[in-house]
C-alpha cells in the first residue's frame, strides 16, 4: 500500500467514524504523510539548490542584457564559456546521481543555449530561431541521456516543440502550402503523442522515469498541439490545396479517445482528463464559431449563443470528471478494504 492509498484509507475511517482525529494525525505521522525534521531539512536544501542554480543562470542572462553594448566579443563568449565550465566541473564532482549533480547538470544544459545564442548575436550568423532550439536540443542531447532525470528530458521535450513551433510560424506563408503542404500541421500532435507513448511504455521498466509530473507535461503539450490540429480544421479545411487538412480528425479522434481511455481505465490520472476536457472544449467551441460565423450571425445573439455552450460544457466536463473522481476513490476503498 503506498502512502497516499493509506492516507486515502485512514481519512475514509475518520469520515466513517471509526478513527478518532487524534489517531488519525498519530497515523498520519507515521507513514510520513506529515514531514519530519529530516525532510524538512531535506526539501530546504533541495529549494535553496535549485534556487541558487536559477539565480545564477539569471544573473548570466541579465548581465549580458545590460552589458552587452559595452563588452567586447571575446569578454562575452569567455563569460558564458567559464559558467559552463564551472558547471561541468561541479557536476564530475559532485557525481550525477546526487541532487547537487543533476541541478549543476541542468545548468549547464541551459547555458549551452545561451552560448549559441551569444555567439549567434556577436557573428550574425543569420541562422533562423527555431534552428538555434534545434542545435540547442542536439548540443544537450549528451547531458540529457546521461542525467537521468524526469525534468531535464522534459525541458528537452519544450525545445524540440519551441523549435517546431517557431519553424510552423516562420514558414506560415505562401511558401508553406507550395513546398512543405500542410502536413506540418500534423508535426507537433506526433512529436508530443510520440514522447508519451515512449514514456508510458518505459515507465514500468526505469526506475528515475517513474514521476507522475512528467507524463501530465507531455499530455499538456499533446493536448495544445492536438487543439491547435483540432481548431485549424475548423477554419482552413475549405481551402483550396490544404488536402491534408481534411483528415485532421483522424488524428485529433484517436488522441482524444485513447487518452481518456488509458487515463480513466489504467492510469486512473485525473490530471490528463482535465487537459482533454478542455481541449474538446475548445475544438467544438471552433467549430461552433465558425459555423455561426460562417453564414453571417455576426449579432450580440450569437455571442450570448457561444457563452451559454461554453458554460453547459464546462458544467458537463467538471461532473464529469467529479464523477469519475467519485468511482475512483470508491473503488479504492472497496480494495483497500
Amino acid at each position: 500500500m503506498t502512502p497516499l492509498t493509506a492516507r486515502r484509507y485512514l481519512e475514509s475511517l475518520a469520515r466513517n467514524g471509526q478513527l478518532t482525529a487524534k489517531g488519525l494525525d498519530f497515523a498520519l505521522h507515521r507513514i510520513g504523510v506529515f514531514p519530519d525534521a529530516a525532510n524538512w531539512k531535506r526539501f530546504a536544501d533541495r529549494l535553496l539548490l535549485w534556487a541558487g542554480i536559477l539565480l545564477l543562470l539569471a544573473s548570466v542572462v541579465f548581465f549580458f542584457a545590460f552589458n552587452w553594448n559595452e563588452l567586447h566579443r571575446f569578454t562575452k563568449i569567455s563569460l558564458v564559456v567559464l559558467p559552463l565550465v564551472i558547471s561541468s566541473s561541479m557536476m564530475a564532482y559532485t557525481g550525477i546521481e546526487r541532487a547537487a549533480g543533476k541541478a549543476w547538470l541542468g545548468a549547464g544544459v541551459v547555458l549551452t543555449g545561451v552560448l549559441l545564442a551569444v555567439i549567434g548575436q556577436i557573428y550574425q550568423t543569420g541562422a533562423d530561431s527555431e534552428l538555434l532550439f534545434a542545435g540547442w536540443a542536439l548540443l544537450a542531447l549528451p547531458w540529457v541521456v546521461i542525467a537521468r532525470a524526469p525534468w531535464v528530458w522534459l525541458f528537452w521535450l519544450v525545445l524540440l516543440n519551441t523549435s517546431l513551433a517557431l519553424f510552423l510560424v516562420g514558414r506560415f506563408d505562401i511558401w508553406m502550402v507550395l513546398i512543405y503542404s500542410d502536413a506540418i500541421f500534423w508535426g507537433p500532435l506526433l512529436l508530443n503523442a510520440l514522447a508519451l507513448l515512449l514514456w508510458e511504455f518505459y515507465w514500468p521498466r526505469i526506475a528515475w522515469m517513474r514521476a507522475r509530473y512528467a507524463p501530465r507535461f507531455i499530455v499538456f503539450l499533446a493536448a495544445v498541439a492536438a487543439t491547435g490540429l483540432g481548431v485549424s480544421w475548423w477554419f482552413l479545411v475549405k481551402r483550396t490545396g490544404w488536402q491534408l487538412m481534411h483528415y485532421a480528425p483522424i488524428a485529433y479522434l484517436p488522441w482524444l479517445f485513447l487518452t481518456v481511455w488509458y487515463y480513466r481505465t489504467r492510469r486512473k490520472d485525473i490530471v490528463p482528463l482535465v487537459a482533454s476536457a478542455l481541449s474538446c472544449i475548445a475544438v467544438l467551441t471552433a467549430g461552433l464559431i465558425s459555423g455561426m460565423f460562417g453564414k453571417k450571425y455576426l449579432d450580440v445573439t450569437s455571442f450570448f449563443v457561444i457563452g451559454a455552450v461554453v458554460a453547459a460544457m464546462t458544467a458537463a466536463a467538471a461532473i464529469w470528471l467529479r464523477h469519475t473522481s467519485s468511482k475512483w476513490a470508491k473503488a479504492r476503498g472497496v480494495g483497500d478494504a
